[in-house]
């Protein structure tokens, strides 16, 4: 039985929303978008997933009230690229709406989007800030992120950045 170009763009957008940071940061770092291993890390999910799966609207609806995990589905959305065409920037606005709110995922993708320029202008104090509160919240690969970002950074810079992290508290959700 064959599978539908609608069907496997659905079961990799799934996967895209489902999936945590850090398995598509390793999917990022490991294999091409175009490539068999990307599709066979995306392509899963139970027949009652593939029928649950938000259509971006959706999310869009959901995240407008301020839901942190439809803010950080939307950002990733607009991240790869899948469900809507890429849009860096806004996928940097629905990570940062989540990450004030204490998302973990959204925060690490932040940190990372800051610590290379990807969507936003590159700040390695705000790349170090939102890794290290990612690494705080347990978000398994920011650590060694963080680390990689301090070894960039002035005193002063790596300063600033331990003070932001210290006086982080999350905000109510923007609505």
């Amino acid at each position: 039985m064959s599978v539908s170009r609608e069907m496997m763009a659905r079961r990799v957008a799934l996967g895209l929303l489902l999936a945590p940071a850090s398995l598509l940061q390793s999917a990022a770092l490991g294999a091409e978008a175009g490539s068999p291993q990307f599709f066979q890390i995306f392509a899963m999910g139970s027949a009652a997933e593939q029928n649950s799966i938000e259509s971006v609207p959706e999310l869009q609806k959901i995240a407008d009230q301020g839901d942190s995990n439809a803010e950080y589905k939307l950002g990733l959305v607009y991240d790869v690229g899948v469900g809507a065409r890429q849009d860096l920037a806004k996928a940097a606005l629905w990570y940062q709406r989540a990450a004030d709110q204490g998302h973990v995922a959204a925060q690490f993708n932040l940190g990372l989007m800051y610590a290379t320029g990807r969507g936003v202008p590159q700040d390695l104090v705000q790349a170090h800030m939102w890794l290290n509160l990612a690494a705080a919240g347990s978000q398994a690969a920011a650590r060694a992120e963080r680390d990689l970002v301090a070894k960039k950074m002035t005193q002063s810079q790596l300063g600033e950045a331990v003070r932001l992290a210290r006086e982080w508290q999350p905000k109510a959700p923007v609505r």
